[in-house]
């Protein structure tokens, strides 16, 4: 994908943003206006804090049942290069770890939305879904979560290079959950306001004018990338900051927003967090359908808010009995 059909992907409240402003100040939210300004917008003390301590008492089991249970032994890893060697949490003590709470920085687990009913509901929390909702224009669908014991650490990127199987790339969005207090010293999450207001030319060249990254990119592109990033910062004059949030927090960051996780003060420190990515629903009629690039590869269909998933096919035909009943009273009375 090359920078200008990025451009043109974008929500229609980005495009009114950067090309009519004055409009753009007529119809959204000052919360949305915020976040196409910055990239980037906070909700303090937002989320219903039982709905943590049920995700919470979730993630005090998830050890033991990844080594009783084949289901939840199977959820997926990713983050550092080991990670990958593993793939799913039965594998951990391949690299020397028998529980995820005593692994190093950087270990993610893939979707814990899809085995617990707790993570799905903090990724569908009224105020993440309400927002959302405003800046796409349409009900968001949630492509994948990512869950932190400790810091990423990971180096400063911008999600679209690597999240693109969505239809419109420009529609994604990601929300940073904290599942504690976060100390400053447990490598939080740095960000840069404004940097996802990018020109054309200043999107880097991951290949042949291409702005996607893969799995197949090579060492020293890939290298180059951490390079341009840090470039375009001094450029820019952007400044860092320094997310530090309390449990109940949450922050919902643009998909070309730099960003990235700090390296630990304190190693024993933990950094919990539950990290979402999102686009609109209409992006996803037909994934396979509407993959960009040779990226990441989300297998499993989008998770859809409660009111958006599919029904069983007995609430189908009990539904179309009822519609059919309807027709046949409403015939006779007609002809009575």
């Amino acid at each position: 994908m090359l920078p200008d059909q990025y451009l043109s992907s974008l929500t229609l409240a980005e495009r009114l943003y950067r090309h009519q402003p004055q409009i753009a100040e007529q119809i959204y939210s000052p919360e949305l206006l915020q976040f196409l300004r910055d990239g980037v917008v906070i909700f303090p003390q937002a989320l219903d804090l039982d709905l943590l301590d049920q995700v919470d008492a979730d993630l005090h089991d998830l050890p033991r049942l990844a080594r009783t249970s084949l289901l939840h032994g199977m959820i997926g890893i990713d983050g550092k290069a080991d990670h990958y060697e593993a793939r799913v949490l039965r594998n951990l003590p391949m690299l020397g770890v028998t529980d995820l709470r005593e692994a190093g920085p950087g270990l993610k687990l893939n979707d814990l939305h899809r085995y617990f009913d707790s993570a799905r509901a903090l990724a569908f929390a009224n105020p993440i879904i309400r927002f959302l909702d405003e800046l796409f224009g349409s009900a968001p669908a949630l492509i994948q979560s990512l869950t932190f014991w400790k810091s990423s650490e990971q180096s400063l990127h911008q999600d679209f290079s690597y999240v693109h199987h969505h239809s419109r790339l420009g529609h994604l969005a990601a929300a940073w959950i904290p599942l504690e207090d976060i100390s400053d010293q447990a490598g939080p999450l740095v960000y840069y306001k404004g940097s996802h207001l990018l020109e054309s030319h200043q999107f880097y060249d991951w290949h042949q004018g291409g702005i996607l990254a893969s799995r197949d990119t090579d060492a020293e592109t890939a290298a180059g990338y951490d390079h341009y990033l840090e470039t375009l910062i001094g450029e820019r004059g952007w400044t860092p900051s320094i997310y530090l949030p309390r449990r109940g927090d949450v922050l919902i960051w643009h998909g070309a927003l730099i960003h990235g996780g700090t390296a630990m003060g304190d190693p024993d420190l933990t950094r919990r967090s539950y990290v979402c990515h999102y686009t609109a629903a209409a992006n996803h009629r037909a994934m396979a359908q509407h993959r960009i690039g040779d990226g990441y590869d989300f297998s499993e269909p989008p998770s859809l808010p409660e009111t958006m998933r599919s029904r069983s096919l007995p609430s189908r035909l009990m539904s179309a009995a009822g519609r059919r009943l309807k027709q046949l009273i409403t015939g006779a009375r007609s002809h009575a």
